[in-house]
Formats: structure tokens, sequence, C-alpha cells
């Protein structure tokens, strides 16, 4: 059986002015039409949290044991930057038509981590029914700005109104779309509590959410310790 493989993809965005870079597994076999999971690093991560998380290795054996199905992980880098502005057109507009048109890929999910985390959560309530399944893996989701993020967002009406907390409330979702949130009890930015705001949120206007408070702290470990159960709530239709 032909193994898996992890491509390694330059690209100069047009909308960032500069090459940037991107992960993608690709698992053994693979047919068209798979899942894409794109999944988002933190603020000082970039495209090779693919190896420093072991993403293949994960899904190598979840697959072999029929855990999950098959699906391609896109691993892109998103700089220190939320996912902001000309980050959001590099992601759309460059990004996803680049891993459909190359691997010819099925229904789309996106998750990510403490900052990739917002990211993932962000993009999927701007963009409804866009992605079936959205993970918050120990985001950074505040009920308050923190002086030392203002400059992300320059205003405090900026960082209001791309809040995933206040956009969940205006958007409207497709019912089939499932949330999974999650953080540590220890956490150090205390985001479980944005979490379980969230998931309140969502549950009111009638979206499958689960949120999980589990013990640890914000750190690379607690992400490898549940990196499992991520990808099955990626891959499970029932979700």
């Amino acid at each position: 059986m032909n193994g898996s493989r992890i491509d390694t993809i330059e690209i100069q965005s047009r909308a960032l002015e500069k090459t940037m870079a991107m992960k993608v597994y690709v698992p053994a076999n693979g047919i068209r039409e798979m899942p894409v999971l794109y999944l988002m690093h933190g603020r000082s991560g970039d495209e090779n949290m693919m190896n420093v998380l072991d993403i293949p290795s994960a899904a190598d054996k979840m697959i072999a044991a029929g855990a999950i199905r098959p699906m391609v992980i896109v691993c892109p880098r998103m700089d220190d930057a939320l996912g902001l502005d000309a980050y959001e057109s590099y992601f759309f507009d460059e990004i996803i038509p680049l891993i459909e048109r190359r691997y010819h890929t099925g229904v789309r999910h996106i998750g990510g981590f403490s900052a990739g985390g917002y990211i993932a959560l962000r993009y999927a309530l701007l963009h409804p029914g866009m992605f079936a399944h959205v993970g918050g893996h120990m985001p950074a989701i505040d009920e308050q700005l923190d002086d030392e993020d203002l400059h992300y967002f320059g205003t405090h009406e900026k960082w209001a109104a791309n809040n995933p907390l206040f956009l969940a409330r205006q958007c409207g979702l497709p019912p089939a779309m499932a949330f999974y949130l999650d953080a540590g009890e220890e956490d150090e930015g205390g985001f479980h509590r944005g979490c379980a705001r969230l998931a309140e949120i969502l549950k009111n206007k009638g979206i499958h959410v689960q949120n999980h408070l589990n013990k640890g702290h914000h750190t690379v470990q607690y992400v490898k310790e549940h990196l499992e159960k991520y990808l099955e709530f990626y891959s499970d239709d029932s979700a």
C-alpha cells in the first residue's frame, strides 16, 4: 500500500505581496472528493505545526484503524495576524482555490489552536455554510480586549465587530454545522470562559456544539493529548 505524504507548497501571495507556505497531509490511496481540514496555528506557529503535533502519524494510525475517514489536512502559514484584513483574502481567494484545484477535495472543515482557534471560528461565522465542522481548541476568545492585543485591530470597535461572540449572535447558521470547543481548566488565558459563552450562544440558536473543559494548560502538550479526539470530530458525519 502506498504511504501517506506531506506536500510543502509555496505560494506567491497576491494579497500579502510575499511568499507564503503551507504543508498538506495527503492520505495513502486517497480518492477524489475527500474531506479537507484546514488547521490554523497559534501566534508563534507556522505551517510546521504539521510536524510539531505529529499530525501525519495520528492520522495514519486512525485511518488504518478505521477510526476516521481519509481526509486532506492543510496547515497554512498565517503569521501573527489573527487572520485579519489581507490574510482573509489570502486564505479564501488563494489557499482554498489552490487546494481544491490540486487535490479535488470535497466538504470543508476548519479548526485551529489558540489564536488559530480564533481565526477558524471567525472565518466559519463570517462565511456560514462554507465549513461543515468547526473547531476552536483552546481558542483565543476574549470577553474584553487586552491592551496588548489592540495593535491587531486598531480600534475597540473593530475588535468587537470581529469577536466570535458577537458574530455568533448576529449571523444565521445552517443547522447542519457542528462546532467543537475545548480548553484546559488551567489555561492561563482563561479561554474556557469564552468557550462557555460561545457554546451557550450557539446552543440557543439550535446549532450542534460540544464544549469540553479538560485538565491542562495552554500548551502544545495539551493539543497533542487531545488531537485524536479532534480528528474524530472532523471525520464524524453525525457530529
